[in-house]
């Protein structure tokens, strides 16, 4: 009976596989009603094939779930994708507002992007709408970034101002200019300029001009333009809404300084000038390979002896407007010319988008009256020093915080200069310009704990010391602030320099070195009116060498170089073959005076220099000889390499014991 109600093994199987086969389809069918309800409700699924490894599976699924997690605060927002047309009527219908970024791409913002995308008809664009506004993208990843996560850029703060760019690429011939600057004009949509260009554009658009008769006058005439022709109609075409917004890239101008100085007085002032470098060896190839070219269509000046002359010219003027732009605005770069398009590409945007950044960011400090660092904007000395605020060249932050009078003069590059209320003030450090951009309404008037005093302290040469006699230096001509650092001792008084002059309230102060100087120019105040001693040390009287006894007079002229000499004697201990130690020891200190002679020549000092070590070499061969000879026989493959050679030496020294002069 027992083994009837049994269940066998394939009874098991069975029944235990219908159990999974019921409770499968049972699961399916709630799946199924699962996904028909999500779809209803828009929300979407993801499939992961369960079947693989748990490692593999949980990796495919953190991946699916990426969107979801990385772009939570966006979870529930949606994107619309349309068209730049599409865009453009919902925009002009009001249908959707225009965003607070413009026509900035929110994505390239956030990169530190400061070149506003380039959108022209033929350009590419990729417009989202996002609630009631639209937003217009610059690449397709960008779109899709924002799309994700758009709550993320809507948190970013409001575009910057835009800028123009204002380039000017120069260089030799075939380096490459008119490439580059054409790549940027269809990258960027900057305006490229040459002169020829500017002047053909200028003809075109105000033919009834004055300026173009007298262009065709020239031209009629078969005469180079003049370049204050060439700079005017330059200075018209630059008035262009394009130019104005976008900017401009100068191709190969200016190439003198004559036209420099054009420009100049016409405010056309490029913020970057690249100067493309090439050999003339590759100006040559360069010109060989273009007049073999099969795409070319017209013959051009360009043959081996032109190009000489075009080589030549531009090596005799780039100078003079390298040396120019480098002193007044210090904004000359220099860029390889033999390398890649990609790369000269790259790096000019680079140059660009950096500059930007520096003029964005003092356009934003400067219209919420805050200040800014003026350097890299191309700010001239003489621009600086006409708009120097309350402290001239002083620094307010030293003079605010620790009451000194620190002298920024020397600073010509712009780097510790900043803008507050229209004026400039320079900074003795980064410290300091850290400070004055942070609160600078502590550090100027009328807020500013010290002014600038009346009497500035002023460091005197020695011709203008004697310009000024018979005026005597103050405090007797000693240093006041060796006597104050030294809490006014008697000990403490010490001559001052005639080299270290300041004149200050009218008086010359004479400093021991710089130093001292330097400290009393910060703080005069402190060390002027210090009172002298009742006592002071008796008066110096010149008083001539010859008139000294022997061993004062030898102590005031050669004392010095006599105990160099034979302290260095005394350390080597000289020993000449063939000669005794006492004249060894004469011979060593004779060599020594004349090869460290003051009054000397440099050509004889340095002949004597080498005989003393020369006479020092044959000196260490008895050491050397003695260290490797003993009584016992070497054969010559166990000597020293040099041995030899250092034997026939010092044999060949008995012929000559002592050393030809």
């Amino acid at each position: 009976m027992e083994g009837e109600d049994d269940e066998t093994e394939e009874e098991a199987v069975d029944r235990i596989r219908g159990e999974i086969s019921d409770r499968y389809d049972t699961d399916m069918q709630v799946i199924s009603q699962l996904q028909n309800t999500l779809e209803d409700l828009n929300i979407p699924r993801i499939m992961i094939d369960a079947s693989r490894k748990p490692k593999v599976v949980f990796y495919s699924l953190c991946q699916q779930l990426r969107s979801i997690t990385d772009f939570r605060e966006s979870l529930f927002s949606q994107c619309l994708a349309v068209r730049a047309r599409q865009a453009n009527e919902m925009l002009a219908k009001g249908y959707k507002q225009s965003s607070r970024f413009g026509r900035w791409d929110p994505v390239e913002l956030e990169q530190g992007c400061a070149i506003q995308p380039y959108q022209a008809p033929g350009r590419l664009t990729y417009p989202v709408v996002f609630r009631a506004h639209t937003y217009f993208m610059s690449s397709l990843e960008n779109r899709q970034k924002f799309m994700d996560n758009p709550l993320h850029y809507l948190k970013l703060s409001n575009p910057p101002p835009v800028v123009p760019v204002k380039l000017a690429i120069v260089g030799p011939p075939k380096s490459g200019k008119t490439m580059l600057a054409r790549r940027l004009e269809r990258d960027h949509g900057i305006v490229c300029l040459s002169a020829g260009e500017a002047v053909r554009q200028f003809m075109v658009d105000f033919p009834t001009s004055s300026l173009t008769k007298e262009m065709e006058t020239h031209l009629k005439a078969g005469v180079t333009l003049p370049d204050a022709l060439v700079v005017e109609a330059l200075e018209a075409i630059m008035l262009s809404q394009r130019c104005q917004t976008r900017g401009y890239v100068l191709d190969g101008y200016p190439n003198t300084i004559e036209q420099v100085k054009l420009m100049t007085e016409l405010c056309i002032i490029p913020v970057q000038i690249i100067e493309l470098t090439l050999s003339a060896k590759e100006v040559h190839w360069r010109g060989t390979a273009d007049r073999h070219s099969p795409d070319r269509a017209l013959p051009l000046h360009d043959s081996a002896p032109i190009l000489d002359v075009r080589l030549s010219s531009y090596k005799r003027n780039i100078d003079v407007v390298r040396s120019h732009y480098q002193k007044e605005h210090r904004n000359w770069y220099v860029l390889e010319g033999n390398r890649s398009k990609w790369w000269l590409n790259n790096k000019c945007a680079e140059l660009m988008n950096e500059q930007l950044k520096t003029a964005q960011h003092y356009l934003s400090k400067r219209n919420v009256g805050d200040a800014a660092s003026i350097f890299g904007l191309c700010v001239s000395p003489d621009e600086c020093k006409n708009r120097l605020g309350e402290f001239s060249h002083y620094c307010p932050v030293s003079l605010a915080t620790k009451h000194e009078l620190v002298d920024c003069s020397y600073e010509t590059t712009m780097k510790f200069t900043a803008e507050y209320r229209a004026r400039y003030y320079k900074l003795a450090g980064q410290t300091e310009l850290d400070m004055f951009l942070a609160e600078a309404h502590k550090y100027v008037s009328p807020t500013a704990p010290h002014m600038l005093p009346d009497s500035l302290p002023r460091y005197v040469t020695k011709s203008e010391v004697k310009q000024m006699f018979p005026k005597e230096l103050a405090f007797r001509g000693y240093c006041p602030v060796t006597y104050v650092l030294g809490n006014k001792r008697y000990e403490a008084l010490t001559p001052g320099s005639r080299d270290h002059v300041v004149l200050y309230d009218d008086e010359l102060f004479s400093m021991l070195d710089d130093k001292s100087m330097e400290m009393f120019l910060r703080q005069p105040w402190k060390y002027n009116r210090t009172p002298l001693p009742a006592k002071l040390p008796p008066a110096r009287v010149a008083q001539d060498v010859t008139s000294l006894p022997m061993l004062g007079y030898m102590e005031q002229t050669v004392a010095k170089a006599i105990i160099a000499a034979m302290t260095s004697c005394s350390d080597f201990k000289p020993k000449y073959p063939y000669v005794n130690a006492h004249k060894s020891a004469l011979l060593y200190v004779g060599y020594h005076l004349k090869a460290h002679n003051p009054k000397a020549t440099e050509y004889s000092r340095e002949k004597y220099r080498k005989k003393l070590e020369k006479f020092k070499e044959h000196c260490d061969l008895i050491k050397y000889l003695g260290h490797n000879m003993n009584r016992r026989y070497k054969p010559e493959p166990e000597r020293p390499i040099d041995f030899n050679y250092k034997m026939d030496e010092f044999l060949a020294l008995k012929s000559y014991p002592l050393p030809i002069h």
